[in-house]
């Protein structure tokens, strides 16, 4: 099986349950590989998306769908996590996540910002 040179966007909807949650770190984990990370700070992202859905199935436990969109640009991985409906507390705490460089929180979604080192951003 060839795979594509340009990087695409991984899209999962799942139900908001813990069990699910593995299928987006096995995602993240394909992107951290794919970036070059080193094998540690890949399974620290990993953690932290893992963690990143438990948050937010914690805060919106009514959601009916959930959504995680994983995304390689040319200086970083970004993994955003959203549900429908703009009422849950996501823009009140942020979670402590130290497997990602940046974290944003708004309305809905939750956004995870892997930064790639230089040496590791041509792999």
């Amino acid at each position: 099986m060839t795979l594509p040179s340009q990087n695409h966007p991984i899209v999962l909807q799942m139900d908001p349950d813990e069990r699910l949650a593995a299928a987006a770190g096995g995602a993240v984990r394909h992107f951290g590989d794919a970036a070059g990370l080193e094998a540690e700070a890949t399974i620290e992202l990993q953690a932290s998306v893992l963690a990143a859905c438990r948050y937010c199935f914690k805060l919106q436990p009514a959601a009916t769908r959930f959504q995680v969109l994983f995304e390689r640009l040319a200086d970083r991985i970004q993994i955003e996590l959203s549900f429908p409906g703009n009422d849950s507390h996501l823009d009140q705490a942020k979670p402590a996540l130290p497997g990602v460089d940046e974290v944003l929180c708004q309305p809905s979604l939750l956004r995870l910002t892997k930064l790639i080192p230089s040496s590791s951003a041509s792999a």
